[in-house]
Protein backbone atom coordinates (compact mmCIF):
# COMPACT_ATOMS: atom_id res chain seq x y z
CA UNK A 1 0.00 0.00 0.00
CA UNK A 2 1.25 3.46 -0.90
CA UNK A 3 2.30 5.76 1.95
CA UNK A 4 2.05 9.55 1.84
CA UNK A 5 3.31 11.88 4.56
CA UNK A 6 1.17 14.94 5.31
CA UNK A 7 2.57 18.37 6.24
CA UNK A 8 0.36 21.26 7.36
CA UNK A 9 1.88 24.75 7.30
CA UNK A 10 0.73 27.26 9.91
CA UNK A 11 2.42 30.49 8.77
CA UNK A 12 1.86 32.71 11.81
CA UNK A 13 4.28 33.77 14.55
CA UNK A 14 3.80 36.19 17.41
CA UNK A 15 6.88 37.92 16.01
CA UNK A 16 9.19 37.03 13.14
CA UNK A 17 12.61 36.02 14.42
CA UNK A 18 15.64 37.96 13.23
CA UNK A 19 17.12 34.99 11.33
CA UNK A 20 13.91 33.68 9.77
CA UNK A 21 13.45 33.54 5.99
CA UNK A 22 10.54 31.07 6.05
CA UNK A 23 7.06 31.83 4.75
CA UNK A 24 5.70 33.29 7.99
CA UNK A 25 3.65 36.32 8.99
CA UNK A 26 2.80 38.30 12.14
CA UNK A 27 -0.12 36.93 14.10
CA UNK A 28 -3.57 38.22 13.09
CA UNK A 29 -6.48 36.56 14.83
CA UNK A 30 -9.00 37.19 12.06
CA UNK A 31 -6.66 35.90 9.37
CA UNK A 32 -5.82 32.89 11.55
CA UNK A 33 -9.53 32.04 11.69
CA UNK A 34 -9.67 32.17 7.88
CA UNK A 35 -6.54 30.04 7.64
CA UNK A 36 -8.05 27.31 9.78
CA UNK A 37 -11.18 27.25 7.61
CA UNK A 38 -8.96 27.20 4.50
CA UNK A 39 -6.90 24.30 5.80
CA UNK A 40 -10.02 22.29 6.54
CA UNK A 41 -11.29 22.94 3.02
CA UNK A 42 -7.96 21.92 1.49
CA UNK A 43 -7.87 18.76 3.62
CA UNK A 44 -11.34 17.84 2.34
CA UNK A 45 -10.35 18.55 -1.29
CA UNK A 46 -7.30 16.31 -1.03
CA UNK A 47 -9.25 13.64 0.82
CA UNK A 48 -11.65 13.50 -2.12
CA UNK A 49 -8.87 13.54 -4.75
CA UNK A 50 -6.95 10.74 -3.02
CA UNK A 51 -9.96 8.55 -2.32
CA UNK A 52 -9.41 6.35 -5.42
CA UNK A 53 -5.86 5.51 -4.33
CA UNK A 54 -5.15 2.74 -1.81
CA UNK A 55 -2.86 4.57 0.62
CA UNK A 56 -2.23 5.34 4.25
CA UNK A 57 -0.63 8.24 6.10
CA UNK A 58 2.32 7.21 8.31
CA UNK A 59 3.19 10.74 9.47
CA UNK A 60 1.35 14.01 10.07
CA UNK A 61 3.38 17.12 10.81
CA UNK A 62 2.11 20.58 11.82
CA UNK A 63 4.89 23.09 11.21
CA UNK A 64 5.35 26.77 10.64
CA UNK A 65 5.60 29.48 11.57
CA UNK A 66 4.30 28.58 14.98
CA UNK A 67 1.35 26.15 14.97
CA UNK A 68 0.85 26.69 18.70
CA UNK A 69 -0.07 30.33 18.01
CA UNK A 70 -3.47 28.87 17.20
CA UNK A 71 -6.07 28.30 19.90
CA UNK A 72 -6.43 24.82 21.35
CA UNK A 73 -9.84 24.43 19.72
CA UNK A 74 -8.45 25.35 16.31
CA UNK A 75 -5.59 22.86 16.55
CA UNK A 76 -8.03 20.14 17.60
CA UNK A 77 -10.32 20.99 14.66
CA UNK A 78 -7.48 20.73 12.14
CA UNK A 79 -6.32 17.39 13.52
CA UNK A 80 -9.85 16.02 13.65
CA UNK A 81 -10.40 17.05 10.03
CA UNK A 82 -7.24 15.15 9.04
CA UNK A 83 -8.47 12.05 10.85
CA UNK A 84 -11.80 12.26 9.02
CA UNK A 85 -10.38 12.61 5.52
CA UNK A 86 -6.98 10.87 5.56
CA UNK A 87 -6.41 7.19 6.50
CA UNK A 88 -3.76 7.52 9.18
CA UNK A 89 -1.93 4.34 10.07
CA UNK A 90 -2.51 2.97 13.56
CA UNK A 91 1.10 3.78 14.49
CA UNK A 92 1.23 7.19 12.80
CA UNK A 93 3.76 9.74 14.03
CA UNK A 94 1.87 12.99 14.69
CA UNK A 95 4.15 15.95 15.32
CA UNK A 96 3.55 19.57 16.22
CA UNK A 97 6.14 22.34 16.31
CA UNK A 98 5.81 24.53 19.40
CA UNK A 99 7.65 27.70 20.29
CA UNK A 100 8.18 28.36 23.99
CA UNK A 101 5.84 31.10 25.12
CA UNK A 102 2.91 29.84 23.03
CA UNK A 103 1.84 26.80 25.06
CA UNK A 104 0.23 26.23 28.43
CA UNK A 105 -1.10 23.15 30.24
CA UNK A 106 -4.52 23.35 28.59
CA UNK A 107 -3.07 23.55 25.06
CA UNK A 108 -0.60 20.73 25.69
CA UNK A 109 -3.35 18.53 27.12
CA UNK A 110 -5.53 19.30 24.08
CA UNK A 111 -2.72 18.31 21.70
CA UNK A 112 -1.99 15.09 23.55
CA UNK A 113 -5.70 14.26 23.73
CA UNK A 114 -6.02 14.94 19.98
CA UNK A 115 -3.42 12.28 19.21
CA UNK A 116 -0.21 14.30 18.97
CA UNK A 117 2.64 12.02 20.05
CA UNK A 118 5.69 14.10 19.13
CA UNK A 119 6.46 17.66 20.18
CA UNK A 120 9.22 19.80 18.65
CA UNK A 121 10.32 22.82 20.67
CA UNK A 122 12.01 25.64 18.75
CA UNK A 123 14.23 26.65 21.65
CA UNK A 124 17.29 27.57 19.47
CA UNK A 125 19.42 28.55 22.49
CA UNK A 126 19.52 28.04 26.25
CA UNK A 127 21.31 31.34 26.79
CA UNK A 128 19.23 34.52 27.12
CA UNK A 129 21.97 36.57 25.46
CA UNK A 130 21.70 34.62 22.24
CA UNK A 131 17.92 34.38 22.38
CA UNK A 132 17.87 38.17 22.25
CA UNK A 133 20.31 38.21 19.32
CA UNK A 134 18.03 35.79 17.46
CA UNK A 135 14.93 37.86 18.22
CA UNK A 136 13.16 35.03 20.07
CA UNK A 137 10.09 35.91 22.15
CA UNK A 138 10.92 33.53 25.00
CA UNK A 139 13.54 33.31 27.73
CA UNK A 140 15.55 30.30 28.87
CA UNK A 141 13.39 30.12 32.00
CA UNK A 142 10.17 30.13 30.00
CA UNK A 143 11.40 27.31 27.78
CA UNK A 144 12.33 25.19 30.80
CA UNK A 145 8.89 25.73 32.29
CA UNK A 146 7.25 24.70 29.00
CA UNK A 147 9.49 21.65 28.60
CA UNK A 148 8.83 20.32 32.09
CA UNK A 149 5.13 21.04 31.66
CA UNK A 150 5.08 18.97 28.47
CA UNK A 151 6.65 16.07 30.37
CA UNK A 152 4.12 16.43 33.20
CA UNK A 153 1.25 16.37 30.70
CA UNK A 154 2.59 13.13 29.22
CA UNK A 155 4.71 13.84 26.13
CA UNK A 156 7.42 11.20 25.87
CA UNK A 157 8.85 12.11 22.47
CA UNK A 158 10.26 15.64 22.40
CA UNK A 159 12.68 17.28 19.98
CA UNK A 160 14.73 20.41 20.66
CA UNK A 161 15.83 22.66 17.80
CA UNK A 162 19.15 24.38 18.53
CA UNK A 163 21.26 26.81 16.50
CA UNK A 164 25.04 27.24 16.81
CA UNK A 165 27.62 29.59 15.28
CA UNK A 166 25.68 32.57 16.59
CA UNK A 167 27.22 36.07 16.55
CA UNK A 168 29.47 36.37 19.60
CA UNK A 169 29.22 32.68 20.48
CA UNK A 170 32.35 30.67 21.24
CA UNK A 171 32.96 26.94 21.54
CA UNK A 172 32.58 26.98 25.34
CA UNK A 173 29.17 28.64 25.00
CA UNK A 174 28.00 25.93 22.63
CA UNK A 175 29.41 23.13 24.79
CA UNK A 176 27.44 24.52 27.73
CA UNK A 177 24.25 24.57 25.64
CA UNK A 178 24.76 20.97 24.54
CA UNK A 179 25.41 19.84 28.11
CA UNK A 180 22.31 21.60 29.44
CA UNK A 181 20.21 20.24 26.58
CA UNK A 182 21.11 16.58 27.16
CA UNK A 183 20.50 16.98 30.90
CA UNK A 184 16.84 17.47 29.96
CA UNK A 185 16.94 14.06 28.22
CA UNK A 186 15.04 14.95 25.05
CA UNK A 187 14.48 12.06 22.68
CA UNK A 188 15.70 14.06 19.67
CA UNK A 189 17.95 17.02 18.91
CA UNK A 190 18.14 19.03 15.69
CA UNK A 191 21.22 21.25 15.53
CA UNK A 192 21.89 23.77 12.78
CA UNK A 193 24.64 26.29 12.17
CA UNK A 194 23.32 29.80 11.66
CA UNK A 195 23.01 30.87 8.04
CA UNK A 196 22.26 34.56 7.66
CA UNK A 197 19.59 34.65 4.98
CA UNK A 198 18.80 37.42 2.53
CA UNK A 199 16.07 39.81 3.66
CA UNK A 200 16.32 38.98 7.37
CA UNK A 201 16.93 41.34 10.28
CA UNK A 202 20.27 39.66 10.90
CA UNK A 203 21.36 40.42 7.34
CA UNK A 204 20.65 44.12 7.94
CA UNK A 205 22.56 44.02 11.22
CA UNK A 206 25.48 42.33 9.47
CA UNK A 207 25.51 44.97 6.73
CA UNK A 208 25.42 47.74 9.35
CA UNK A 209 28.31 46.20 11.26
CA UNK A 210 26.21 45.52 14.36
CA UNK A 211 27.08 41.81 14.33
CA UNK A 212 29.91 39.70 12.93
CA UNK A 213 29.66 36.11 11.65
CA UNK A 214 31.44 33.37 13.54
CA UNK A 215 34.75 32.30 12.03
CA UNK A 216 34.43 29.22 9.80
CA UNK A 217 36.94 27.26 11.91
CA UNK A 218 34.89 27.89 15.06
CA UNK A 219 31.72 26.93 13.19
CA UNK A 220 33.35 23.63 12.16
CA UNK A 221 34.67 23.01 15.69
CA UNK A 222 31.15 23.45 17.05
CA UNK A 223 29.76 20.93 14.56
CA UNK A 224 32.50 18.43 15.38
CA UNK A 225 31.82 18.88 19.09
CA UNK A 226 28.11 18.27 18.47
CA UNK A 227 28.77 14.97 16.71
CA UNK A 228 31.25 13.67 19.27
CA UNK A 229 29.47 14.89 22.39
CA UNK A 230 26.01 13.65 21.45
CA UNK A 231 27.38 10.26 20.39
CA UNK A 232 28.88 9.96 23.87
CA UNK A 233 25.46 10.72 25.35
CA UNK A 234 23.73 7.91 23.45
CA UNK A 235 22.29 9.87 20.54
CA UNK A 236 22.42 8.33 17.07
CA UNK A 237 23.69 10.74 14.43
CA UNK A 238 21.30 9.65 11.71
CA UNK A 239 21.23 12.77 9.48
CA UNK A 240 23.65 15.64 8.92
CA UNK A 241 21.98 17.86 11.52
CA UNK A 242 19.83 15.41 13.46
CA UNK A 243 20.44 13.17 16.46
CA UNK A 244 18.05 10.79 18.18
CA UNK A 245 17.82 8.20 20.86
CA UNK A 246 17.53 4.77 19.17
CA UNK A 247 14.09 4.40 17.60
CA UNK A 248 13.21 8.08 18.01
CA UNK A 249 14.29 9.32 14.58
CA UNK A 250 11.83 11.76 13.00
CA UNK A 251 9.86 9.52 10.67
CA UNK A 252 8.26 12.45 8.86
CA UNK A 253 11.57 14.03 7.91
CA UNK A 254 12.86 10.63 6.78
CA UNK A 255 10.20 10.80 4.05
CA UNK A 256 11.88 13.93 2.68
CA UNK A 257 15.39 12.55 2.97
CA UNK A 258 14.38 9.30 1.26
CA UNK A 259 12.69 11.34 -1.50
CA UNK A 260 9.33 9.68 -0.95
CA UNK A 261 5.89 11.16 -1.58
CA UNK A 262 4.25 13.74 0.66
CA UNK A 263 1.58 16.41 0.53
CA UNK A 264 2.02 19.92 1.90
CA UNK A 265 -1.13 21.84 2.81
CA UNK A 266 -1.33 25.48 3.83
CA UNK A 267 0.14 28.72 2.42
CA UNK A 268 3.43 28.11 0.60
CA UNK A 269 3.50 24.40 1.43
CA UNK A 270 5.34 22.12 -1.02
CA UNK A 271 4.33 18.64 -2.19
CA UNK A 272 5.83 15.71 -4.08
CA UNK A 273 3.21 13.43 -5.55
CA UNK A 274 2.95 11.33 -8.72
CA UNK A 275 6.25 12.55 -10.21
CA UNK A 276 5.33 16.20 -9.69
CA UNK A 277 6.47 18.88 -7.29
CA UNK A 278 4.08 21.72 -6.60
CA UNK A 279 3.47 24.41 -4.04
CA UNK A 280 0.65 26.61 -2.81
CA UNK A 281 0.13 30.35 -2.93
CA UNK A 282 2.33 31.97 -0.29
CA UNK A 283 -0.02 34.66 1.02
CA UNK A 284 -2.55 33.46 3.63
CA UNK A 285 -5.09 35.91 2.17
CA UNK A 286 -4.67 34.61 -1.40
CA UNK A 287 -4.68 31.03 -0.12
CA UNK A 288 -7.95 31.54 1.75
CA UNK A 289 -9.67 33.38 -1.11
CA UNK A 290 -9.04 30.51 -3.50
CA UNK A 291 -10.33 27.89 -1.12
CA UNK A 292 -13.34 29.99 -0.12
CA UNK A 293 -14.69 29.47 -3.64
CA UNK A 294 -13.61 25.82 -3.83
CA UNK A 295 -10.53 26.38 -6.02
CA UNK A 296 -7.20 24.65 -5.41
CA UNK A 297 -4.53 27.02 -4.00
CA UNK A 298 -1.68 25.40 -5.96
CA UNK A 299 0.49 28.09 -7.55
CA UNK A 300 3.06 26.18 -9.62
CA UNK A 301 3.81 22.62 -10.72
CA UNK A 302 6.97 20.98 -12.00
CA UNK A 303 7.18 17.57 -13.64
CA UNK A 304 10.05 15.52 -12.23
CA UNK A 305 11.93 13.67 -14.96
CA UNK A 306 13.91 10.51 -14.09
CA UNK A 307 17.23 12.38 -14.23
CA UNK A 308 16.03 14.98 -11.73
CA UNK A 309 14.45 12.34 -9.49
CA UNK A 310 17.72 10.43 -9.34
CA UNK A 311 19.69 13.59 -8.57
CA UNK A 312 17.30 14.63 -5.81
CA UNK A 313 17.36 11.12 -4.38
CA UNK A 314 21.15 11.32 -4.17
CA UNK A 315 21.24 14.79 -2.63
CA UNK A 316 18.58 13.98 -0.06
CA UNK A 317 19.67 10.43 0.69
CA UNK A 318 23.30 11.33 1.28
CA UNK A 319 22.15 13.56 4.13
CA UNK A 320 21.42 10.34 6.01
CA UNK A 321 24.32 8.67 7.80
CA UNK A 322 23.20 5.29 6.46
CA UNK A 323 23.51 6.80 2.98
CA UNK A 324 22.10 5.47 -0.30
CA UNK A 325 21.37 1.77 -0.55
CA UNK A 326 22.85 0.31 -3.74
CA UNK A 327 20.04 -2.25 -3.98
CA UNK A 328 17.23 0.25 -3.36
CA UNK A 329 18.61 2.69 -5.93
CA UNK A 330 18.73 -0.05 -8.58
CA UNK A 331 15.24 -1.26 -7.66
CA UNK A 332 13.82 2.28 -7.89
CA UNK A 333 15.52 3.40 -11.09
CA UNK A 334 16.51 0.22 -12.92
CA UNK A 335 20.20 1.21 -13.00
CA UNK A 336 23.06 0.98 -10.54
CA UNK A 337 24.73 3.99 -8.94
CA UNK A 338 27.93 3.18 -10.84
CA UNK A 339 26.08 3.14 -14.16
CA UNK A 340 24.41 6.51 -13.58
CA UNK A 341 27.21 8.42 -11.81
CA UNK A 342 30.59 6.84 -12.67
CA UNK A 343 32.56 10.10 -12.97
CA UNK A 344 30.97 11.73 -9.92
CA UNK A 345 31.56 8.73 -7.67
CA UNK A 346 35.16 8.35 -8.80
CA UNK A 347 35.84 12.04 -8.13
CA UNK A 348 34.18 12.02 -4.72
CA UNK A 349 35.98 8.86 -3.64
CA UNK A 350 39.33 10.33 -4.67
CA UNK A 351 38.54 13.46 -2.63
CA UNK A 352 37.66 11.30 0.38
CA UNK A 353 34.10 12.66 0.55
CA UNK A 354 32.12 9.41 0.12
CA UNK A 355 32.68 5.81 1.12
CA UNK A 356 31.01 2.42 0.90
CA UNK A 357 29.50 1.32 4.21
CA UNK A 358 28.11 -2.22 4.20
CA UNK A 359 25.75 -2.10 1.20
CA UNK A 360 25.39 1.64 0.80
CA UNK A 361 27.18 4.80 -0.24
CA UNK A 362 27.49 7.49 2.40
CA UNK A 363 29.36 10.66 3.24
CA UNK A 364 32.66 10.32 5.08
CA UNK A 365 33.30 12.46 8.15
CA UNK A 366 35.08 14.92 5.86
CA UNK A 367 32.13 14.69 3.47
CA UNK A 368 29.79 15.83 6.22
CA UNK A 369 31.67 19.11 6.46
CA UNK A 370 31.64 19.58 2.68
CA UNK A 371 28.18 18.17 2.00
CA UNK A 372 27.07 20.97 -0.30
CA UNK A 373 30.10 20.35 -2.50
CA UNK A 374 29.08 16.69 -2.74
CA UNK A 375 25.44 17.46 -3.51
CA UNK A 376 26.39 19.75 -6.41
CA UNK A 377 27.86 16.77 -8.22
CA UNK A 378 24.38 15.28 -8.64
CA UNK A 379 22.57 18.34 -9.94
CA UNK A 380 21.11 17.53 -13.39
Amino acid sequence: MKEIGIYLHIPFCLRKCFYCAFNSYPWQEGLADSLVEGLKKEIKLWGKDLAPFPFQVPTLFLGGGTPTCLKSKQLAEILDCCYQHFPLSSQAEISVEANPGTVDREKLETLLGAGVNRLSFGVQSLDNRFLQILGRIHSREEFLQNFHLAREVGFNNINLDLIFALPGQNLADWQKTLQEAVELKPEHLSTYNLVIEEGTVLEKKLEQGQIAPVDEEIDLAMYQETIDFLAGEGYVHYEISNFAKPGKECRHNLIYWQNKEYLGLGPGAHSYWQKQRFFNLLSPEDYWQKLAVGVSPILEREAICPELEMGETMMQGLRLREGISFAEFRQRFGHSLEEVYPKQLRKLRELGLVEEQKKSLRLTRRGLYLANQVFQEFLP
